[in-house]
């Protein structure tokens, strides 16, 4: 099993902070540019983490359960990474996230502007799913969770 970490960190285009995933202490985007880079290496792994001043709420993000109505909700997917311009829809990458008793999974990543109807398919079925350790899902779900709410009253 991986171990994930959440980190409110500074975005690399905008003024702005998101939140980025570690997963065995390397962000998830260097794990999805090595995986993108079979597709179009000039473009692969062009993400960051979502925009704080987006996510409405984290434990519903985090586990796969957003609204219909929420902008980071796929059909059931959930975006994890956006483009590096900030705009939640221009890049999403997407993941379904399935709780179980004792392990929170990954899977099914997808980049939806490179569909099968696309003409440029990128498949991700060969990347692994990520596995998690529940109770440390959960732990570092509240603690960024803490953090979060510590930013939004210090504005």
């Amino acid at each position: 099993m991986s171990l994930i970490h959440f980190k409110i960190e500074p975005s690399q285009e905008e003024e702005h902070k998101v939140l980025n995933i570690y997963i065995d202490n390397e962000n998830i985007i260097e794990l999805i540019k090595k995986y993108e880079m079979q597709f179009e290496p000039q473009i692969a792994g062009g993400y960051e983490g979502p925009s704080i001043n987006f996510l409405k709420n984290i434990n519903e993000h985090l586990f796969g359960e957003l609204n219909e109505n929420d902008l980071f909700n796929y059909d059931g997917k959930t975006q994890i990474l956006g483009c590096n311009c900030g705009e939640p829809e221009c890049w999403p990458l997407l993941v379904k996230i399935k709780v179980n008793d004792e392990i929170v999974v990954w899977s099914e990543f997808k980049q939806p502007h490179r569909n099968e109807d696309s003409g440029e398919y990128w498949d991700y079925s060969n990347l692994k799913p990520l596995e998690f350790n529940r109770k440390q899902y959960e732990e570092q779900v509240s603690d960024i969770s803490k953090k979060l709410k510590e930013v939004d009253n210090s504005i």
